[in-house]
């Protein structure tokens, strides 16, 4: 007990972060715990935390398999032994990274960066081995099916401890070599861990740990049979850590954090799911005398007339006043996810990916036929590596032209992004252009980020104009945001042509372009290109046009005031004319693993 009571002083070589460390212990002592996923920003000692765990898989005498960025599918999948196949000719098979992990740890740096098919293949076997991995939520996120696959999840800190950070200062000539640097701690943890083995199989476990475990996954709004499964074997290991014959109650609450961090829904749906818990309460309780009835349906009556005509005024000021409303709320936005195509591109970016032409991309695959003729070395030497004895090789290994392959790459693009934005008086109610400013500068910065070029048009009044041509500057972009005006009528179908001819006139010029369309705008169309013409029809009519185009992806943001008697929900019918994806301003924020941060709780 004597050595649990010094646990800080675990991996010695990284500062403080003891969830980080006691979750990579549990994780040794109950492989079913279900790996971690050790999240943290640059800096905190992610990496070198995963360093000091594989020394200690080394001590241990335990086999691990790490998976490096640069992966390849065949690497990771498996595939052609060339040595082995060349000798017998014929094809022997050699077993992938993850075929190889089965029973081990399987250890992962930087998770975020890799592709989405590789994470759905990892994932795929994730219940084959104990995947330990870091992840840097500055950098990128993965989905939240993935994350739930992660038995528990760490949040590194950066702690600042003068003491031992000049205790590593003076050691740091030594630093790398992981076999001498603090090789006493870690013997005597091995020791304590060999001493543990007794406890496994005999801990008592009582009828209400069952009810606790459930209890307690509720209570953080968890929606995950994995959460229940994986704190009941954290909780185990954790008694066992602690030398204990019984699972205590307590111990579920203590190691909750680490099973539930990364599970837990926005703040924000608890305590709205709290106050509408006390609203149907209060309307319980209330119960109006049969006495006031007359007179309380007329108060209604009264009021409610007063409260439609006051908002009917509020509707029409605005729509005929011109304002200058500040930027609103920034926030990350959420991550759209576009399709993929087959051109073959030279366009560099950060959002899409496309196969290229260009040198640098990563490798997918050897294709017969390559269309920028990059020759694949080894597919073209795994395809000849069957045939060498028939074709009689002694020294050197015989290429035949149709065993030439060459290599498919891709890389993420960049694309063109049009803001098609609603300027009119609607947009004023309520300052919602406030946050309609505060969402389009998130945007913005979201393309500035992918590498994007991002133009903006505004439609008011009678006109829709071109208020940003196609650029890259954000700067350019956060002036022109700055000083958009609202108020006047609502030209819908005239902003929509202004930026079909916008969108042919750029494709002219760059024919390999993605081009994405968002629109900001309720939809309420009153202003039609001709006078005699329906706004509503003609709307519908160039939105067929802009349908039509199979480059450009499409984004509705329905920037109505909802919960109105004035809602008419016609962004709706806008996307659905499109051909594209509709939300609501407030949905266009990201789940944010940063929100989770702030909720972890230290244990202690």
């Amino acid at each position: 007990m004597n050595f649990f009571q010094s646990f800080e002083n675990l991996f010695p070589e990284v500062i403080g972060n003891l969830p980080a460390k006691l979750a990579l212990i549990l994780n040794l002592i109950e492989p079913r715990c279900g790996g971690i996923l050790i999240c943290g920003k640059k800096g905190t000692g992610k990496s070198l935390l995963l360093k000091c765990f594989k020394k200690l898989l080394n001590l241990k005498g335990l086999s691990y398999i790490e998976i490096p960025l640069g992966v390849t599918e065949e690497a990771l999948l498996g595939g052609i032994d060339i040595e082995k196949t060349i000798e017998k000719g014929v094809r022997i098979y050699e077993k992938g990274l993850l075929e190889k992990g089965k029973g081990k740890f399987v250890l992962i740096d930087d998770l975020h960066l890799f592709p989405e098919e590789y994470l759905s293949f990892i994932f795929e076997n994730s219940e084959n081995f104990n995947l330990i991995a870091t992840l840097n939520p500055e950098e990128g996120f993965i989905s939240p099916h993935f994350l739930d696959r992660f038995g528990m999840g760490v949040v590194m800190e950066n702690v600042k401890d003068i003491k031992k950070n000049l205790e590593l200062l003076r050691l740091y000539e030594n630093f790398y070599n992981f076999e001498e640097l603090y090789l006493e701690r870690y013997q005597t943890l091995l020791k304590y861990l060999e001493i543990l083995k007794i406890f496994r199989g005999k801990i008592k476990i009582v009828e209400s740990i069952w009810d606790k475990i459930v209890e307690t996954v509720l209570k953080e709004f968890v929606i995950s049979h994995r959460a229940e499964v994986f704190l009941f074997y954290t909780s185990l290991a954790y008694a066992i850590f602690r030398g204990e014959l019984y699972l205590k109650e307590s111990y579920v609450e203590e190691v909750a954090p680490l099973v539930l961090i990364h599970r837990k829904r926005e703040i924000e749906e608890k305590q709205n799911f709290q106050r509408e818990e006390e609203r149907e309460k209060e309307n319980k309780e209330e119960k109006p005398r049969s006495s006031q009835k007359s007179h309380n349906f007329e108060n209604k009556e009264r009021y409610g007339s007063q409260n439609i005509s006051q908002k009917m005024f509020d509707l029409w000021s605005s729509a005929s006043q011109e304002k200058i409303f500040d930027i609103g709320e920034i926030f990350k936005p959420k991550r759209f996810i576009f399709r993929k195509d087959k051109i073959v591109r030279k366009i560099i970016g950060k959002r899409t990916k496309s196969k290229t032409k260009l040198r640098g991309g990563r490798f997918l695959r050897s294709v017969i036929f390559g269309k920028d003729k990059d020759l694949d070395f080894f597919g073209t030497l795994r395809n000849a590596a069957p045939f060498q004895i028939l074709r009689g090789r002694k020294d050197r290994v015989i290429i035949y032209k149709e065993d030439f392959r060459y290599k498919e790459k891709e890389r993420k693009m960049g694309h063109l992004v049009i803001f098609l934005v609603d300027g009119s008086g609607s947009m004023g109610v309520q300052k919602r252009m406030e946050a309609v400013k505060g969402a389009l500068f998130s945007l913005l910065m979201d393309c500035y980020q992918k590498r994007d070029k991002v133009s903006l048009i505004i439609f008011r009044k009678a006109q829709a104009e071109v208020v940003l041509p196609p650029t890259s500057s954000v700067e350019l972009a956060y002036q022109k945001l700055k000083v958009l005006p609202t108020g006047g009528k609502t030209p819908l179908s005239l902003g929509l042509l202004e930026t079909y001819n916008l969108i042919k006139k750029f494709h002219r010029k760059h024919p390999e372009a993605r081009i994405i369309l968002i629109v900001l705008s309720d939809g309420k169309a009153n202003v039609a290109l001709k006078p005699e013409k329906d706004p509503i029809e003609e709307t519908r009519r160039i939105c067929g046009e802009i349908k039509g185009l199979d480059y450009v992806d499409k984004i509705i943001v329905d920037c109505e005031v909802k919960n109105n008697f004035l809602s008419m929900e016609l962004a709706k019918s806008l996307a659905e004319w499109l051909g594209g994806k509709y939300f609501l301003l407030e949905e266009l924020k990201a789940e944010n693993l940063k929100n989770l941060i702030l909720q972890v709780k230290q244990i202690t």
